[in-house]
Protein backbone atom coordinates (compact mmCIF):
# COMPACT_ATOMS: atom_id res chain seq x y z
CA UNK A 1 0.00 0.00 0.00
CA UNK A 2 1.02 3.53 -0.70
CA UNK A 3 1.39 6.23 1.90
CA UNK A 4 2.16 9.68 1.10
CA UNK A 5 3.59 10.97 4.55
CA UNK A 6 3.27 15.47 4.94
CA UNK A 7 5.86 15.94 8.05
CA UNK A 8 8.22 13.21 7.88
CA UNK A 9 10.99 15.38 9.30
CA UNK A 10 9.07 15.59 12.06
CA UNK A 11 9.14 13.66 15.69
CA UNK A 12 5.89 11.73 14.56
CA UNK A 13 6.80 11.57 11.19
CA UNK A 14 10.33 10.25 11.96
CA UNK A 15 9.14 7.34 13.89
CA UNK A 16 5.71 6.57 11.32
CA UNK A 17 8.66 6.06 8.61
CA UNK A 18 10.58 4.02 11.30
CA UNK A 19 8.19 1.16 11.85
CA UNK A 20 6.85 1.41 8.29
CA UNK A 21 9.70 -0.36 7.23
CA UNK A 22 8.65 -3.70 8.81
CA UNK A 23 5.64 -3.21 7.43
CA UNK A 24 3.75 -4.19 3.95
CA UNK A 25 3.86 0.10 2.95
CA UNK A 26 5.93 2.19 0.52
CA UNK A 27 6.44 5.29 2.17
CA UNK A 28 6.37 8.46 0.35
CA UNK A 29 7.31 11.54 2.21
CA UNK A 30 8.64 14.48 0.19
CA UNK A 31 10.47 17.37 1.46
CA UNK A 32 9.28 20.85 1.08
CA UNK A 33 11.62 21.60 -2.11
CA UNK A 34 9.62 18.82 -3.36
CA UNK A 35 6.02 20.52 -2.64
CA UNK A 36 4.94 22.88 -0.50
CA UNK A 37 1.50 21.82 1.53
CA UNK A 38 0.88 25.76 1.39
CA UNK A 39 0.38 25.86 -2.04
CA UNK A 40 -2.81 24.35 -2.93
CA UNK A 41 -1.98 23.65 -6.97
CA UNK A 42 1.37 22.18 -5.70
CA UNK A 43 -0.46 19.82 -3.54
CA UNK A 44 -2.92 18.45 -5.52
CA UNK A 45 -0.22 18.38 -8.61
CA UNK A 46 1.29 15.86 -6.13
CA UNK A 47 -1.55 14.17 -5.17
CA UNK A 48 -2.61 13.03 -8.48
CA UNK A 49 0.24 12.22 -9.83
CA UNK A 50 1.85 10.06 -7.14
CA UNK A 51 -2.02 8.33 -6.17
CA UNK A 52 -1.40 6.88 -2.72
CA UNK A 53 -4.11 5.06 -1.14
CA UNK A 54 -3.71 7.31 1.82
CA UNK A 55 -1.94 10.50 3.22
CA UNK A 56 -0.84 11.18 6.47
CA UNK A 57 -0.47 14.76 8.04
CA UNK A 58 1.60 15.13 10.42
CA UNK A 59 2.99 18.57 9.22
CA UNK A 60 2.13 21.77 11.77
CA UNK A 61 3.24 24.71 12.82
CA UNK A 62 3.80 23.69 16.66
CA UNK A 63 5.55 27.07 18.06
CA UNK A 64 2.66 27.60 20.85
CA UNK A 65 4.16 30.78 22.24
CA UNK A 66 5.11 32.10 18.53
CA UNK A 67 1.67 31.39 17.08
CA UNK A 68 0.42 34.14 19.18
CA UNK A 69 2.01 37.11 16.90
CA UNK A 70 2.71 34.70 13.82
CA UNK A 71 -0.89 34.39 13.13
CA UNK A 72 -0.96 34.01 9.58
CA UNK A 73 2.14 32.04 9.56
CA UNK A 74 0.03 29.40 11.64
CA UNK A 75 -3.02 29.89 10.11
CA UNK A 76 -1.86 29.22 6.76
CA UNK A 77 -0.12 25.70 7.90
CA UNK A 78 -2.43 24.57 10.40
CA UNK A 79 -5.73 25.61 8.45
CA UNK A 80 -5.37 26.56 5.50
CA UNK A 81 -2.71 23.92 3.95
CA UNK A 82 -4.76 21.27 6.01
CA UNK A 83 -7.02 22.17 3.69
CA UNK A 84 -5.31 22.11 0.52
CA UNK A 85 -3.99 18.90 1.12
CA UNK A 86 -7.99 17.55 2.30
CA UNK A 87 -8.96 18.73 -1.31
CA UNK A 88 -6.14 16.94 -2.95
CA UNK A 89 -7.24 13.62 -1.13
CA UNK A 90 -10.84 13.91 -2.66
CA UNK A 91 -9.94 14.69 -5.90
CA UNK A 92 -7.39 11.90 -5.82
CA UNK A 93 -10.16 9.76 -4.19
CA UNK A 94 -7.73 9.03 -1.27
CA UNK A 95 -8.35 8.67 2.61
CA UNK A 96 -6.47 10.99 5.01
CA UNK A 97 -5.28 10.63 8.35
CA UNK A 98 -4.25 14.26 9.47
CA UNK A 99 -2.97 15.07 12.91
CA UNK A 100 -4.44 17.79 15.75
CA UNK A 101 -4.39 18.52 19.12
CA UNK A 102 -5.73 18.87 22.36
CA UNK A 103 -5.02 22.34 22.64
CA UNK A 104 -8.73 22.67 20.32
CA UNK A 105 -10.21 22.69 24.01
CA UNK A 106 -9.84 24.97 26.76
CA UNK A 107 -9.69 22.06 29.72
CA UNK A 108 -12.40 22.90 32.03
CA UNK A 109 -14.75 20.14 32.15
CA UNK A 110 -12.22 18.73 34.92
CA UNK A 111 -12.10 15.34 33.87
CA UNK A 112 -10.77 13.30 30.27
CA UNK A 113 -12.03 14.91 27.42
CA UNK A 114 -14.37 12.29 24.82
CA UNK A 115 -14.66 13.10 20.88
CA UNK A 116 -17.90 15.07 21.64
CA UNK A 117 -17.28 17.25 23.75
CA UNK A 118 -17.33 21.03 22.95
CA UNK A 119 -14.15 22.61 21.68
CA UNK A 120 -13.02 25.94 22.80
CA UNK A 121 -9.37 26.94 21.73
CA UNK A 122 -7.76 29.11 23.89
CA UNK A 123 -4.61 30.35 21.66
CA UNK A 124 -4.15 31.15 18.19
CA UNK A 125 -2.27 27.96 18.00
CA UNK A 126 -5.49 25.42 18.92
CA UNK A 127 -7.90 27.64 16.88
CA UNK A 128 -5.67 27.13 13.43
CA UNK A 129 -5.50 23.26 14.45
CA UNK A 130 -9.23 23.59 15.16
CA UNK A 131 -9.90 25.26 11.64
CA UNK A 132 -7.79 22.64 10.16
CA UNK A 133 -9.45 19.91 11.53
CA UNK A 134 -13.17 21.67 10.19
CA UNK A 135 -11.82 21.93 6.56
CA UNK A 136 -10.62 18.33 6.65
CA UNK A 137 -13.77 17.09 7.18
CA UNK A 138 -15.67 19.08 5.13
CA UNK A 139 -13.44 18.23 2.19
CA UNK A 140 -13.62 14.57 2.64
CA UNK A 141 -16.47 13.42 5.49
CA UNK A 142 -15.97 9.81 6.63
CA UNK A 143 -12.57 9.51 4.40
CA UNK A 144 -10.82 11.74 6.74
CA UNK A 145 -9.82 10.55 10.20
CA UNK A 146 -8.58 13.09 12.24
CA UNK A 147 -6.64 12.35 15.44
CA UNK A 148 -6.25 14.23 18.09
CA UNK A 149 -2.75 13.77 20.38
CA UNK A 150 -1.39 15.89 22.78
CA UNK A 151 1.96 16.07 25.07
CA UNK A 152 4.05 14.19 22.12
CA UNK A 153 7.40 13.18 22.58
CA UNK A 154 9.99 11.32 20.29
CA UNK A 155 13.56 11.25 19.07
CA UNK A 156 13.17 13.73 16.79
CA UNK A 157 11.99 17.89 17.38
CA UNK A 158 11.71 19.93 20.13
CA UNK A 159 9.83 18.19 22.79
CA UNK A 160 9.03 18.57 27.09
CA UNK A 161 11.26 15.06 27.62
CA UNK A 162 14.07 15.84 25.27
CA UNK A 163 13.84 19.60 27.03
CA UNK A 164 14.41 18.28 30.53
CA UNK A 165 16.76 15.76 29.77
CA UNK A 166 19.12 18.80 28.48
CA UNK A 167 18.30 21.16 31.63
CA UNK A 168 18.72 18.49 34.35
CA UNK A 169 22.47 18.96 34.68
CA UNK A 170 22.05 22.28 33.24
CA UNK A 171 20.41 24.41 36.13
CA UNK A 172 20.46 24.39 39.82
CA UNK A 173 16.65 24.38 39.65
CA UNK A 174 13.80 24.07 37.58
CA UNK A 175 10.26 25.46 37.77
CA UNK A 176 6.92 22.92 36.52
CA UNK A 177 3.72 23.79 35.91
CA UNK A 178 1.75 21.70 38.70
CA UNK A 179 -1.46 22.57 37.98
CA UNK A 180 -2.45 21.53 34.22
CA UNK A 181 -2.56 18.17 33.78
CA UNK A 182 -1.94 15.69 30.52
CA UNK A 183 -1.73 12.54 29.32
CA UNK A 184 2.02 12.03 27.87
CA UNK A 185 1.99 10.45 24.51
CA UNK A 186 5.25 8.47 22.75
CA UNK A 187 5.78 9.17 19.31
CA UNK A 188 6.30 5.80 18.74
CA UNK A 189 3.43 4.27 20.03
CA UNK A 190 1.50 6.54 17.97
CA UNK A 191 2.73 5.83 14.79
CA UNK A 192 2.02 2.16 15.33
CA UNK A 193 -1.18 3.16 16.22
CA UNK A 194 -1.47 5.58 13.06
CA UNK A 195 -0.02 2.13 10.38
CA UNK A 196 -3.00 0.27 11.82
CA UNK A 197 -5.17 3.24 11.36
CA UNK A 198 -4.15 2.76 7.47
CA UNK A 199 -5.62 -0.48 7.42
CA UNK A 200 -9.38 0.56 8.99
CA UNK A 201 -11.66 2.35 7.16
CA UNK A 202 -12.25 4.99 9.82
CA UNK A 203 -13.32 8.11 9.58
CA UNK A 204 -14.45 11.13 12.66
CA UNK A 205 -12.50 12.42 15.45
CA UNK A 206 -10.77 9.99 17.20
CA UNK A 207 -8.87 10.87 20.82
CA UNK A 208 -5.15 9.47 20.19
CA UNK A 209 -2.80 9.45 23.41
CA UNK A 210 -1.62 7.29 25.63
CA UNK A 211 -3.34 6.26 28.45
CA UNK A 212 -2.95 8.05 32.03
CA UNK A 213 -2.76 11.25 33.49
CA UNK A 214 -0.49 13.30 35.11
CA UNK A 215 0.79 17.09 35.74
CA UNK A 216 3.67 18.20 34.06
CA UNK A 217 5.28 18.55 37.49
CA UNK A 218 5.09 15.04 37.97
CA UNK A 219 5.96 13.89 34.59
CA UNK A 220 9.06 15.85 35.01
CA UNK A 221 9.74 14.04 38.29
CA UNK A 222 9.32 10.51 36.73
CA UNK A 223 11.48 11.65 33.77
CA UNK A 224 14.30 12.64 36.39
CA UNK A 225 13.49 9.67 38.71
CA UNK A 226 13.97 7.13 35.35
CA UNK A 227 16.77 8.90 33.92
CA UNK A 228 18.86 9.96 37.43
CA UNK A 229 21.44 7.39 36.77
CA UNK A 230 22.18 7.88 33.39
CA UNK A 231 23.81 11.58 34.53
CA UNK A 232 26.78 9.80 36.52
CA UNK A 233 27.18 12.10 39.52
CA UNK A 234 26.48 15.26 38.14
CA UNK A 235 23.63 17.00 40.75
CA UNK A 236 20.56 17.17 38.77
CA UNK A 237 17.94 20.27 38.99
CA UNK A 238 15.50 20.87 42.23
CA UNK A 239 11.69 20.30 40.74
CA UNK A 240 9.94 23.48 41.72
CA UNK A 241 6.17 23.79 41.79
CA UNK A 242 4.98 26.45 39.60
CA UNK A 243 1.26 27.55 38.41
CA UNK A 244 0.62 28.61 34.44
CA UNK A 245 -0.52 32.06 36.30
CA UNK A 246 3.08 32.15 37.76
CA UNK A 247 4.84 30.91 34.70
CA UNK A 248 2.68 33.39 32.35
CA UNK A 249 3.21 32.00 28.83
CA UNK A 250 2.30 34.00 25.84
CA UNK A 251 -0.18 31.24 24.90
CA UNK A 252 -2.74 30.10 27.40
CA UNK A 253 -3.17 26.47 27.59
CA UNK A 254 -5.68 23.90 28.57
CA UNK A 255 -6.20 23.55 32.19
CA UNK A 256 -7.14 19.84 31.74
CA UNK A 257 -7.07 18.22 28.85
CA UNK A 258 -6.03 14.33 29.39
CA UNK A 259 -8.16 12.11 27.15
CA UNK A 260 -11.11 9.52 27.54
CA UNK A 261 -9.57 6.56 25.22
CA UNK A 262 -12.51 4.85 25.34
CA UNK A 263 -13.35 5.08 21.55
CA UNK A 264 -9.72 4.47 20.47
CA UNK A 265 -9.72 1.06 22.09
CA UNK A 266 -12.50 -0.20 20.76
CA UNK A 267 -11.71 0.49 17.27
CA UNK A 268 -7.73 -0.83 17.44
CA UNK A 269 -8.92 -3.66 19.93
CA UNK A 270 -6.25 -2.69 23.12
CA UNK A 271 -5.86 -0.05 25.12
CA UNK A 272 -3.31 2.58 24.37
CA UNK A 273 0.01 1.91 25.80
CA UNK A 274 0.29 3.43 29.92
CA UNK A 275 1.80 6.68 29.62
CA UNK A 276 4.59 5.28 32.20
CA UNK A 277 5.59 2.37 30.36
CA UNK A 278 5.38 4.77 26.69
CA UNK A 279 8.31 7.25 28.86
CA UNK A 280 9.91 3.87 29.78
CA UNK A 281 10.45 2.64 25.97
CA UNK A 282 11.38 6.02 24.96
CA UNK A 283 14.06 6.28 27.01
CA UNK A 284 15.34 3.21 26.84
CA UNK A 285 15.50 3.16 22.86
CA UNK A 286 17.41 6.76 23.24
CA UNK A 287 19.62 4.72 25.11
CA UNK A 288 19.00 6.83 28.29
CA UNK A 289 18.30 3.54 30.41
CA UNK A 290 19.02 -0.33 29.71
CA UNK A 291 16.17 -1.98 31.68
Amino acid sequence: MKILLFGGSGQLGFDIKKRARDLDFEVVSPVTAEVDITEREAVKRFVATLKPAVVINSAAYTAVDKAEHEADTAMLVNRDAAGFVAEACAAAKARLIHISTDYVFDGSLGRPLKETDPTNPLSVYGRSKLEGEQRVLEALGDRALVLRTQALYGQRGVNFVQSMLKLFPERPELRIVDDQWVSPTWAGWLAEAILDFVRMPVGGIVHASCHGTVSWFDFASEIQELSGRSFGDKPLARLERTTAKELNRPAKRPTYSAFDTTLISSLLGRAPLPWQEGLKRHLAEIGVITD
